[in-house]
């Protein structure tokens, strides 16, 4: 009797483990949908996973964990993992004689799976600064898992042996296998959409040529930039010389965490190219505050740094607070941009007026329209010579610039 009885609680066990990880696939599955969004979007969408700063789907979307380094979504191990679940437990109700192994596989691979969840929370946490809320929703199926796998956990055989799990482990590793090469054939994140920016090197002189060639008759838009403190709502803060046969333009949010990368990208291009390029800064911060275009809290705080590096720009600090706002994106708020102006050498007095001034409120609102009327999806939107670089690796601009200037 009371085999027939443990033998009903791994069938149990079975099918509710197996209704868990449908559950998991559909979370998955949205996860990987998300993210080519926001690959094909250029970084920013307005899915309703995009509640605040704290959590921000498509901050993790654009962070350099939400990938394996060949380009896979972190979403296709998840559906992987799932589907091997299923397969795996479906197997328990098909023969008894799976259910051995089968069974000692699951426990692994929910202890396996839960430690990963628990990791990755910590990884999105403190090293990306936002959370996902579908990536939680995984990481709530797989705790569900777990403490399903504890109440009945009668129901696992005993008596493990790693031939067993060996043995089980088939189902696992096909199902992510399957799932990878799926997604590599069917490239579901496309290359750029603009051939004058793709990322291929040249390998003959003739295919150089060719593409310098291209590259003179690509038309850009006409990105008016104002190089005088007098022009305009006020000068556009660059580096660079201003008769640069390159020019680089960014779009960016101090709280947008891919703008982070890409800032350090372009200050390392900076850095290389001197002053055969000119790299301007444009503010586009994803706040209602001062940003018309976005509906929701997702930067609270963005339009007030926007505000304080152009405040710092009027007393010749705009890069230092440029650099100082992007190297603590998840501290920044009202206290904490007041208190780096200071350390900057600004006075109290200085930034109050700054803050309150309607001509800076209206130079970055005027940012905004520009951008807008670029049909900007998301930053960073980086334009070279007008054109967008879809590609934003350090790599592909640093290509595309080498061929501008030849």
């Amino acid at each position: 009797m009371e085999g027939n009885s443990d033998k009903s609680i791994s069938k149990n066990l079975a099918i509710l483990g197996i209704l868990l990880a449908l559950i998991g696939v559909g979370i998955s599955y949205y996860a990987v949908s998300h993210h080519i969004d926001v690959k094909v979007s250029g970084g920013q969408t307005d899915a309703f996973c995009n509640v605040n700063q704290t959590f921000s789907c498509d901050d993790v979307a654009n962070s350099q964990f939400s990938e394996d380094p060949w380009g896979n979504p972190l979403g296709i191990y998840g559906m992987g993992y799932f589907l091997g679940l299923i397969l795996l437990l479906a197997s328990t109700l098909v023969k008894d004689e799976y259910l051995k192994d089968s069974m000692q596989t699951y426990t692994v691979m929910v202890g396996l799976g839960t430690l990963v969840s628990v990791v990755l929370f910590f990884i999105s946490y403190f090293n990306v600064g936002a959370l996902c809320l579908s990536c939680i929703g995984v990481y709530a199926v797989t705790f569900l898992q777990a403490a399903v796998l504890y109440f009945l956990r009668q129901g696992v055989p005993g008596d493990f042996t790693l031939k067993g799990i060996y043995n089980g482990s088939f189902y696992m590793l096909m199902a992510t296998l399957g799932l990878v090469s799926l997604f590599q054939i069917l490239e579901p994140i496309p290359p750029s959409s603009n051939s004058n920016f793709t990322a291929d090197v040249p390998k003959t002189d003739a295919e150089v040529a060719a593409l310098v060639e291209n590259l003179k008759k690509v038309q850009g838009s006409d990105i008016k930039i104002d190089r005088s403190a007098y022009s305009g709502l006020g000068e556009d803060y660059r580096k660079g010389s201003d008769d640069a046969k390159v020019v680089i333009v960014e779009f960016a949010d101090f709280q947008c965490g891919a703008c982070g990368d890409a800032s350090r990208t372009l200050k390392q291009i900076g850095n290389d190219f001197g002053n055969q390029v000119s790299i301007v800064f444009k503010n586009f911060p994803l706040d209602k505050g001062c940003n018309r275009s976005v509906g929701s809290d997702l930067h609270p705080h963005a339009c007030d740094a926007a505000i304080a590096a152009r405040c710092a720009g009027q007393y010749g600090k705009f890069w230092q607070m440029h650099d100082k706002l992007f190297e603590n994106q998840r501290k920044i708020d009202e206290s904490r941009i007041k208190l780096w102006a200071l350390e900057l050498g600004i006075t109290a007095e200085q930034y109050e007026e700054c803050k309150n001034s309607k001509d800076i409120l209206a130079k970055v609102k005027s940012d905004i329209d520009q951008g807008l009327e670029l049909k900007i999806q998301g930053t960073p939107a980086i334009f070279i010579n007008g054109v967008p670089a879809r590609e934003r690796s350090y790599g592909a601009l640093k290509q595309r610039i080498e061929l501008m200037l030849r």
